[in-house]
């Protein structure tokens, strides 16, 4: 996998976040986007819009991944 991270604030993560691009090393394929805020997590597959992303609040996010055993 390739991951960038794009859009950065320079201090806190704002708003608008952060997006994380993922493509598969070999030709690029977009595997998905990663959008990340203060208020929630969202996911893309693919080439989904941003607007019919999967989306989490970060309590969400953390229960999941305290519950990964």
């Amino acid at each position: 996998m390739r991951v960038t991270v794009e859009d950065v604030p320079q201090v806190r993560i704002g708003n608008k976040g952060i997006l994380i691009r993922i493509r598969d090393e070999r030709g690029g394929k977009n595997v998905g986007k990663l959008w990340i805020s203060q208020a929630n997590i969202r996911w893309a597959k693919g080439s989904t819009q941003e607007k019919n992303a999967k989306t989490l609040s970060m309590s969400e996010l953390v229960d999941y991944l305290n519950s990964i055993t």
